[in-house]
């Protein structure tokens, strides 16, 4: 009896994790829920991408446009973004400048409708209700200033709708509504901002009300209209004066016609002052120098009488008689003046003459 080999047991397989065990039966699950990840972010990565390109070509259509006309290109192209809400905002201030305010208080109404998540709804509403406030529509710029108060409660845009409360109970006559409003100021809303601007209104408004002060609110007078330049005639030529830099003016004048460009550039030198006639030079006064007439020679000293001869005689002889004294000659009359020619020098004076020696004594004497 033959006797077979005894078998031994097969051993049982480790179990697998737990972890292991779920990959196993939820692989396909999990992958598509990778993939279908995959695709919601990639899907989100271009939504937010073209949402950004939208939003940055309305905010450059909004810094281009310069008149109403261009702002309601602008809400009219990208609606619902912030762009147009901002564009919204300008029209109504530029309508309110033209003296256009109903169609202004229209648009911020529209404003505060459509743009109710817009980062600057809380000042649109303040202006909606100041702007109403001017119309002397108080009772509609109420409720505005109360939903700020109500939304924006904390921030400083509250305690300016609740000073602008006051105001509108002032302007009807309720001053002890008003006083309460103002008096509660500081208490209301010094916890959100101690420094808050319009805190210190209150208490001004109070010493108004005191004073006795008139609330009627008048506007100034509208902006003077600006005429636009008339246009130039086709064909007239354009003059330029060309005074740049506080120079001299040298004004040209340019064809205004495409066809014209070869045309001959006009200059204008402006003309100089007129030229007076030069006076003639004023004749030098003549200075006529005299020469001093010649001194007239001295007379000549007149030739002394001989001296009489004496003769001695006897006693026999007669004394023969005294002569007779000679007679004087007269003088010497002076020359006539002869005409000095110019610069001449003066004559030496003539020389004296010699005085004559006396006769010698006759003999015998």
């Amino acid at each position: 009896m033959s006797h077979g080999a005894p078998t031994q047991p097969v051993p049982a397989a480790p179990a697998l994790p737990a972890w292991e065990q779920f990959l196993d039966k939820n692989f396909k699950k999990l992958l598509f829920i990778f993939l279908a990840a995959i695709v919601v972010i990639f899907v989100y990565g271009l939504t937010r991408h073209f949402s950004n390109a939208a939003a940055e070509k309305a905010g450059a259509a909004f810094a281009s446009a310069k008149t109403v006309e261009d702002l309601d290109l602008v809400i009219a192209n990208h609606k619902g973004s912030s762009a147009a809400g901002n564009a919204m905002l300008r029209k109504a201030e530029l309508l309110w400048e033209d003296n256009k305010k109903s169609t202004s208080v229209e648009v911020l109404q529209d404003f505060v409708k459509t743009q109710t998540s817009h980062p600057l709804l809380g000042q649109a509403l303040l202006g909606l209700g100041t702007k109403l406030e001017a119309l002397d529509k108080r009772g509609e710029a109420k409720p505005v200033f109360e939903r700020v108060v109500n939304e924006f409660g904390k921030t400083e845009l509250a305690a300016l709708a609740e000073l602008r409360l006051g105001d509108i109970a002032w302007a009807e006559g309720k001053e002890d509504e008003a006083k309460k409003i103002y008096e509660g100021l500081p208490t209301k809303f010094a916890a959100i901002s101690a420094d808050n601007p319009f805190l210190p209104e209150g208490e001004a408004r109070l010493e108004w009300i005191s004073a006795k002060l008139p609330t009627k609110e008048v506007d100034g007078p509208p902006k003077p209209k600006v005429e636009a330049p008339a246009a130039p005639v086709p064909g007239a030529p354009q003059i330029k004066l060309n005074s740049g830099n506080g120079g001299a003016l040298a004004p040209t004048i340019m064809p205004s016609a495409a066809g014209d460009a070869n045309a001959p550039v006009i200059n204008l030198q402006p003309a100089g002052a007129p030229k007076l006639p030069t006076p003639p030079p004023a004749a030098a006064p003549s200075i006529q120098v005299t020469p001093a007439p010649a001194p007239s020679p001295a007379p000549a000293a007149p030739t002394p009488a001989p001296a009489p001869k004496i003769e001695m005689k006897t006693g026999d002889e007669a004394p023969a008689p005294a002569p007779a004294a000679p007679a004087t000659p007269a003088p010497t009359p002076a020359p006539a003046q002869a005409p000095a020619p110019a610069a001449a020098p003066s004559p030496a004076p003539a020389p004296a003459p010699a005085t004559p020696e006396a006769p010698a004594k006759p003999p015998g004497s």
